[in-house]
């Protein structure tokens, strides 16, 4: 119980937060923490309460609870690319949907390193939400430039740590679904 109480602490301060925080402006160190409270602690949930259930020792808890908030992590980044390069149908909502609501992710926070004096990117820094056509313009652009491949690189690498955690476990049958659960979300940008 304890388990499930802390994080759905963690997911309504992570809400919260989003709501009052100032939309338009963000760096990865925000970005991260929002992800972790928004999806991430759920998967740390999912896979260390199974764990805490069962006779396994702590480092295996410990491990399962890492590899959760690793592929929790790679799930939100890899959901936050398909927000710029899905279809509204497979994706579920209209494409830059986040950036939007003024919403800054990891490919946005990349196109922003990279093209700090982008006209569209200064108004979002400056809260400034606009019409369909400049979102449509900075959604290409970030589409088009090197946000994209740089955020799935980011989410490789939180899915490769994912699997080293694994490493401890035994080669069973749940092992492996754990491992093909992390490369699915990978795969899923494609």
């Amino acid at each position: 119980m304890q388990l499930f109480a802390d994080t759905l602490a963690t997911i309504v301060n992570g809400e919260i937060t989003q709501m009052f925080s100032y939309h338009g402006r963000s760096n990865r160190e925000e970005y991260f923490s929002r992800i972790y409270a928004k999806t991430a602690s759920m998967f740390e949930l999912a896979t260390s309460a199974a764990a805490v259930l069962s006779p396994f020792y702590e480092q295996t808890i410990d491990s399962v609870r890492s590899y959760g908030y690793d592929i929790g992590m790679a799930f939100q980044i890899i959901d936050d690319v398909l927000d710029f390069t899905g279809s509204p149908d497979t994706v579920g909502k209209p494409v830059a949907n986040d950036l939007k609501q003024g919403l800054i992710t990891l490919p946005t926070i990349y196109f922003m390193e990279e093209f700090p004096d982008n006209p569209e990117i200064k108004l979002i820094q400056g809260g400034i939400l606009f019409d369909e056509s400049r979102l449509s313009r900075l959604a290409m652009a970030i589409r088009e430039s090197e946000a994209i491949d740089k955020s799935i690189s980011e989410a490789r690498l939180f899915v490769e740590h994912a699997q080293v955690t694994l490493s401890d476990l035994p080669q069973t049958v749940e092992r492996q679904a754990l491992e093909d659960l992390a490369n699915y979300i990978i795969q899923r940008h494609s």
